[in-house]
């Protein structure tokens, strides 16, 4: 399965032999798992989050599907560019969806981008959604991810 992104400034999905965005992200919802909500973490007060930035993957004490792979895709420094950082990856774990068998790759900016993280937070936030499924979902992701 090849992934083509041509989009300037967006980086290309490769699976490094590091742990990937994707084992990271998996991590991150099987340590806690949130729903209607972006993510928390565990440093100690309001001033330190706004000190020190984003939270690393191993301060994340519970994340939706989307912040876990946009926390596990940062790169670091102030502030997150979801475009650049993880786009691809939501992106990738969009076209893995079940029943999504088929789907060209969508536009990774603007309206179309936005409607990629909506369409996953819904999957995320649905009444029946367990942290098992998120977890099955990114699993299969990872054994999808193109190899480079």
């Amino acid at each position: 399965m090849a992934v083509c992104l041509v989009e300037p400034g967006v980086r290309p999905l490769r699976r490094t032999p590091e742990r990937s965005v994707l084992a990271v992200a998996r991590g991150i919802v099987e340590r806690g798992w949130l729903q209607h909500g972006w993510c928390t973490d565990n440093r100690p007060s309001r001033v330190a989050r706004l000190l020190a930035g984003p939270p690393r993957p191993d301060e994340v004490e519970q994340a939706c599907l989307v912040a876990a792979l946009t926390v596990a895709a940062h790169r670091g420094g102030r502030l997150v560019n979801v475009e650049r950082d993880a786009m691809p990856w939501i992106a990738h774990v969009w076209r893995c969806l079940p029943g999504a068998a088929g789907r060209r790759a969508p536009a990774l900016r603007g309206p179309w981008g936005a409607a990629v993280i909506r369409d996953l937070t819904a999957w995320n936030d649905a009444p029946h959604r367990t942290r098992d499924d998120v977890v099955a979902l990114l699993e299969r992701a990872e054994r999808l991810a193109p190899v480079g």
